[in-house]
């Protein structure tokens, strides 16, 4: 047996003709490398012994990140429910089948690239996005931050591997010129009045499945944006705070009164055409949106409505959050200003409201500087 001081550890050749190099963990604790050959052996063994002197140390385990997933998403994640589903949904359909049976502690930056080039491979094939490429990568780096917490390994391999581009998201925005075609199409559907409503106000879809009868004011005009109905978990939807905590006010005109009339009327006709298949549960009834049997609206409800309407009207992959932008175009253009849009619209600030935008804002801008000229010219003359 070759020896080194206690420091150093030392390396021996076993019976089996491996040999062992042994070295003290920061605990205090004798551990074992092995090698094929004593030069493999003392590599390894000088490799521990770094880790040991410079803090990056971690004590052996053979968990799988398949293993991991699931330890992080039920221990660790103090996400919502809705959010950890979308986690996992990420991680077992993206993630796991190209590195599920990796152990953590051997899982490299290399592994997540090849993750990466056959998502990107499948991109034509399976209609996949690069926004969903990139939103699994992300997934996949908070995924082991959260190892790396835990103390399972040292660094997160997925860091060191760079976001995808993203293509830039296509807005369809509804222009006034295309309001008539639009309630027309919107009106051949079994929810018009939850489209409308989308339009009109520039609530996102969840809050406005979320929104109560009580959470209106029709005295004052006022929509107070309190919820967000949450369905992650079948059969028990759930009211939960907005996104952000973005609770506002809204204070809205004759037209989204009128609209939220006409709802009222529609659930009293869908009530009596589902007879005893209605849901009257408390929960349900509170509810302004509601589907054909009174039960809390799923957001593929909402989002099967709006692709119809936009097929259409000439506008292919409408998305209910198109309307959400619509509003915010609308509004603008009316001559809203910014904050008050940013208010209705929940934003944290009114520079995100003009990122967002103020490509679509240009005839206001044109207002805007006819207004000044017109003042200018009286000034001078």
């Amino acid at each position: 047996m070759s020896k080194r001081n206690a420091n150093m550890g030392s390396i021996r050749q076993r019976a089996d003709g491996r040999w062992e190099g042994r070295y003290t963990d920061p605990t205090g604790r004798q551990r074992s490398v092995y090698g094929q050959t004593q030069r493999e052996a003392a590599a390894a063994l000088k490799a521990k012994q770094r880790e040991v002197d410079t803090g990056t140390w971690i004590e052996p385990h053979r968990m799988t990140l398949r293993e991991w997933v699931d330890t992080w998403l039920n221990d660790y994640a103090d996400n919502t429910p809705k959010t950890r589903a979308y986690y996992r949904q990420l991680c077992t359909l993206y993630a796991l089948p190209t590195l599920g049976d990796c152990k953590l502690t051997s899982l490299n930056a290399i592994h997540v690239r090849r993750m990466l080039r056959q998502l990107q491979d499948r991109q034509e094939k399976d209609a996949l996005s690069p926004t969903t490429i990139a939103q699994a990568l992300a997934v996949l780096r908070i995924c082991l931050n959260a190892a790396v917490s835990a103390r399972l390994i040292f660094s997160n391999p997925a860091n060191d591997v760079p976001m995808p581009r993203k293509n830039k998201t296509v807005m369809h925005i509804i222009d006034k010129p295309m309001f008539p075609a639009f309630l027309e199409a919107a009106r051949r559907t079994h929810y018009p009045e939850a489209l409308i409503l989308l339009l009109q106000t520039g609530l996102r879809t969840a809050e406005l499945r979320g929104l109560t009868w009580n959470d209106v004011d029709e005295e004052r005009s006022v929509i107070h944006v309190r919820n967000q109905l949450d369905t992650s978990k079948a059969g028990a939807p759930a009211l939960r705070p907005p996104k952000d905590n973005s609770a506002r006010d809204i204070v809205v005109g004759p037209e989204v009164l009128a609209t939220l009339k006409a709802q009222r009327r529609r659930l009293a006709e869908y009530r009596l055409k589902a007879g005893a298949a209605w849901n009257d549960t408390p929960f349900a009834a509170a509810l302004v949106v509601r589907t054909i049997n009174g039960n809390p609206m799923d957001a593929q409800v909402i989002y099967q409505a709006a692709r119809r309407v936009g097929d259409a009207i000439g506008l292919p992959g409408l998305h209910p959050h198109d309307l959400r932008h619509s509003y915010a175009v609308a509004a603008l253009r009316s001559g809203a200003d910014v904050k008050t849009v940013q208010h209705n619209l929940g934003h944290s600030s009114a520079r995100m409201t003009l990122d967002t935008y103020a490509a679509y804002t240009t005839d206001a801008a044109q207002a805007a500087a006819a207004k000044m000229s017109a003042y200018w010219t009286e000034a001078i003359n």
